[in-house]
């Protein structure tokens, strides 16, 4: 498994650890969530500034740019495949 992937999947487990564990001992005021809405009302910038952030994480890239070679490779021969089917 690739760094960056267990990167993520670690970060994602802490946080939601963290929120469970903070709003099982401290209350949902406490929440990750919650300081998040406060700071949005607070700052409404923020709400821009994670929208930014998540539409940069999961725009859409060039096939050729995320795709793994072996996907691409089936991928290709898929549409060739179609290609020369359409052309007959």
């Amino acid at each position: 498994m690739d760094i960056t992937v267990i990167l993520i999947i670690a970060t994602v487990v802490i946080w939601g650890v963290y929120d469970v564990w903070t709003i099982a001992k401290r209350g949902k005021k406490t929440s990750i969530s919650a300081y998040i809405i406060r700071g949005s009302h607070k700052y409404p910038l923020v709400v821009l500034l994670l929208g930014m952030l998540l539409g940069h994480l999961t725009w859409s890239m060039n096939t050729f740019d995320w795709m793994l070679e072996d996907d691409l490779k089936i991928k290709c021969e898929e549409f060739l495949e179609n290609y020369k089917n359409k052309r007959q």
